[in-house]
């Protein structure tokens, strides 16, 4: 059919379906927490391609391509970013100080690192900046006394390289559902470092996940030598209600329930130990203090929070929360939903894991 002047200007009038930076940005976050990397990649250079003028892509995109291993690469975005939009993108010096660390660039980490915690006192990576520092304080201090023992200083200086990268690799493996494989890691580190106590932990956690009750001594060891530390405390109230031993388990949860940690990381462990532990009355009110842009980056934290809202009779709150988990890949969100579905959940099936 022949188009009148009438059809064409109708035709000139029809909107062509765009896609924005933002629709690719919030593409590549799914595809982030469906751990699909190269993808995620692919999605934030799009978006910072659409969008150029907007730090969180910038930033979003440097951050997984430091975990593609383009430490490099994503340096280069960072000081971009913060070239452009000054210290008020404070996060580009945490992300900047673990790149270095990886690329063995010790003295820039530390910089870096320091420059984060200045800036954002209590930030969301303040508790990790921290333990980045300590890590090359350790190291540091070993390095004297390697010199006063007249030992290699690059034997050292491989050992430092090793020891950061290390205990990062332990961290991820125990995150994937592989504690089997982080266990050797920390046990080599704790010999090395004995004073390290987040490798303690970690250790006590890989521990427990592979049936070894030594786990129980060792989380109490830590308290004894590092008297109120919080992720000891959490470990053995998890341990100990996985064990249904609940009044073993109840002054280390008692003790949680009176922390209200100004860390963010700390602060969002304490509510995910309260759901694990099924106490849920205090787990809504912490997780929605977290800022929301957080949230958006945890879908974890929205299956907790449903899973919360679920066990205080908030049914239909608790679906939307594993809608949004679900949207950002949360796979026990997506599994909830499908008994839902089916009519087939039962409450039995509504628990909160930290593993």
């Amino acid at each position: 059919m022949n188009l009148t002047p009438e059809n064409e200007q109708e035709n000139r009038n029809v909107v062509p379906f765009y896609r924005s930076g933002d629709y690719f940005f919030h593409r590549g976050i799914i595809a982030y927490r469906k751990n699909h990397l190269k993808r995620a990649v692919k999605l934030f250079e799009r978006a910072v391609k659409l969008t150029d003028q907007e730090p969180v892509f910038h930033v979003q995109l440097a951050a997984v391509l430091s975990e593609v291993g383009q430490y490099e690469r994503s340096n280069d975005i960072l000081e971009m970013v913060l070239t452009n939009h000054g210290d008020d993108q404070s996060e580009c010096y945490f992300f900047m100080a673990n790149n270095y660390a990886y690329l063995g660039l010790f003295e820039k980490a530390e910089e870096a690192a320091k420059r984060y915690m200045v800036l954002t006192p209590g930030g969301e990576f303040f508790k990790d900046a921290g333990d980045l520092l300590d890590l090359m304080q350790v190291e540091q201090n070993e390095a004297e006394a390697d010199a006063d023992d007249e030992e290699d200083w690059e034997s050292f200086d491989l050992s430092s390289d090793e020891y950061i990268i290390e205990h990062g690799r332990a961290r991820t493996l125990l995150r994937d559902g592989k504690p089997e494989e982080a266990l050797p890691i920390l046990q080599d580190i704790i010999t090395e470092h004995p004073a390290c106590w987040s490798a303690h932990n970690h250790l006590a956690e890989a521990l427990f996940r592979l049936g070894d009750d030594s786990a129980f001594e060792l989380s109490r060891n830590v308290l004894q030598e590092d008297e109120g530390n919080l992720f000891a405390l959490c470990n053995l109230a998890v341990f100990y209600t996985m064990k249904e031993d609940d009044l073993s388990a109840s002054p280390f949860i008692d003790a949680i329930k009176r922390i209200y940690p100004l860390d963010i990381e700390h602060h969002m462990k304490v509510a995910q130990v309260l759901a694990a532990v099924g106490h849920y009355e205090q787990v809504i009110g912490r997780i929605m203090r977290v800022e929301p842009f957080i949230l958006d980056r945890e879908p974890d934290l929205f299956h907790c929070l449903a899973v919360a809202h679920y066990h205080t009779d908030q049914y239909e709150k608790a679906l939307f929360y594993w809608r949004r988990a679900e949207k950002l890949g949360n796979k026990a969100a997506a599994e909830i939903l499908e008994k839902v579905e089916q009519g087939t959940l039962l409450a039995r099936d509504v628990e909160y894991r930290l593993w």
